[in-house]
């Protein structure tokens, strides 16, 4: 049977365009000046040509593109709202350093305090564009000379300028990442991840366990249980199960022949043969095994 893609051709023209992505957002904004609007459109190519890519379906209808701006406007607001916390941070210890605080204090407090408040930004691609913006307003000011009331103007022109360029490129970078991004998208087979990608975090099957299921490794432990047949759990779902209820316990999976539950609902219902995977309080594991194991009825 004839493939319909070469083996290896994802990969290449994922490599590819991406590298164009970078390419081409670079040089967009090769007209403003300042190396910061450069980094900054490249940082921001980088996620919607990376959420593109990863979409499991593409097309170019109308809902298609509805559920691409769902997924966009959030990440493309906690950008901007990066951005501008780092030129906030710019012009008040630019305008403080010129009005006497030491210069490496200055930078110090405008690079980790951007840095720090843009990681309290959920959705924000990178926490160095807030840094980058930040320092570069600052510096901008700091080569004034001493602040007096003579200087405003030349500090807010500073400001100006500084929120056109980083603004410009922040949404340079989104046009061409959004474009190269459909334009990967509508060659591939299927959505594609990489573990790398700036645009998400790793793949479930990648991150430690007790990263994704957030429990207290001193309050909390793991159990299996096997259900024999007649136990009186057989053909319940487990939302009437009373499992929670009555244990505290949450079934993570659930091992079943021919193919395994990973993360059950409560309308998936328990068989005979099924092995629990379960999270429950140290003080409830003897009595929940003793339930899960010990209890059968009459056959």
């Amino acid at each position: 049977m004839l493939r319909p893609y070469p083996k290896h051709f994802p990969v290449y023209l994922i490599v590819l365009m991406r590298a164009l992505a970078v390419g081409l957002a670079y040089y967009v904004v090769g007209d403003i000046p300042g190396l910061t609007s450069s980094f900054v459109a490249i940082f921001v190519a980088f996620l919607p040509f990376d959420l593109i890519v990863a979409m499991p379906r593409f097309s170019l209808s109308l809902s298609q593109w509805r559920e691409l701006l769902v997924l966009l406007a959030p990440r493309l607001s906690a950008t901007a709202i990066t951005l501008a916390e780092g030129l906030v941070f710019g012009t008040v210890f630019g305008v403080l350093t010129l009005a006497g605080l030491p210069h490496m204090v200055g930078a110090v407090l405008t690079v980790g305090l951007a840095y720090s408040a843009a990681q309290c930004a959920k959705g924000n691609i990178s926490s160095l564009v807030a840094a980058l913006a930040g320092i570069a307003l600052f510096e901008k000011i700091t080569v004034l000379e001493t602040f007096t009331g003579s200087q405003i103007p030349a500090i807010l022109g500073a400001g100006l300028q500084m929120v056109y360029a980083t603004f410009t490129a922040l949404f340079a970078g989104w046009f061409v990442g959004i474009l190269l991004g459909v334009l990967t998208r509508l060659l591939l087979p299927r959505g594609y991840r990489s573990a790398k990608s700036l645009a998400y975090a790793q793949p479930l099957t990648l991150q430690p366990f007790k990263d994704v299921v957030h429990f207290d490794e001193e309050n909390m432990v793991i159990l299996r249980a096997t259900i024999e047949k007649g136990n009186p759990l057989v053909g319940q779902r487990l939302a009437d199960s009373r499992l929670r209820s009555f244990f505290q316990a949450t079934v993570l999976s659930i091992f079943r022949r021919p193919r395994d539950v990973v993360a059950p609902r409560g309308s998936d219902c328990i068989e005979a043969g099924d092995a629990l995977v379960l999270l429950v309080p140290p003080e409830q594991s003897s009595a929940l095994r003793e339930f899960l194991e010990g209890s059968t009825g009459d056959e």
